[in-house]
């Protein structure tokens, strides 16, 4: 989860219409718990957040590969390469580099069962790619080193094509879904579960 993700990214068909809009609020709060671009950021908390959504990133990601290679056709499991989408090994390299031990990783979802809720989980996590180039830029005006930003910087310069393709698969998907409507609010929960996800309470014990 970055500032600026998921919900800034305007809708290019109407689920992703339908997914900003009802998770407006769940993405503000896990924005604001964040709190990346805060001028007062220092490295010591930075790996802390990175080895907190790790965490939260595996079993995500365990579960989308699972679920969406049952799903989906090899052409749209071709093009949607969740393998090069994998931010978790982004994360062990600025974990290595910041000499940050990783935290456990937390069990799967239980929620993360239908193709629908693969969909809506991808799409606060893809959201998120987008809104890391504006922490990315942050950080590096803040004296972050680029070898600690592999996470942030993910995709680089294919940052809109894969949003785009991510896009054109969920829109696809969603119009051939048996129940369009059944889809759609299975995967807004999913997205908003996803967020609440990325939401640490001060209260829990690996909270940055």
């Amino acid at each position: 989860m970055t500032v600026a993700s998921a919900n800034d990214v305007s809708g290019t068909g109407s689920l992703l219409a339908r997914l900003k809009v009802e998770t407006r609020s769940q993405h503000a709060r896990a924005e604001a718990a964040l709190d990346l671009l805060s001028p007062g950021l220092t490295r010591a908390r930075y790996a802390r957040v990175l080895a907190w959504q790790r965490a939260r990133h595996a079993p995500l990601e365990d579960g989308l590969n699972r679920v969406l290679r049952a799903a989906l056709p090899d052409p749209d499991w071709a093009a949607l390469d969740l393998e090069a989408r994998a931010k978790t090994p982004r994360l062990d390299l600025d974990l290595r580099a910041l000499n940050q031990p990783p935290l456990p990783t937390l069990p799967p979802p239980a929620w993360l069962s239908t193709e629908a809720d693969a969909w809506g989980c991808a799409y606060v996590l893809e959201g998120a790619t987008l809104g890391g180039q504006v922490v990315t830029r942050h950080l590096l005006g803040a004296g972050v080193s680029p070898d600690t930003l592999h996470f942030y910087r993910s995709y680089g310069p294919d940052v809109g094509p894969r949003w785009r393709t991510f896009g054109a698969l969920l829109g696809a998907r969603h119009a051939s879904a048996p129940d369009p409507e059944a889809f759609a609010t299975r995967a807004v929960r999913a997205a908003t579960l996803t967020f609440e996800l990325f939401t640490y309470s001060a209260d829990a014990p690996e909270a940055p």
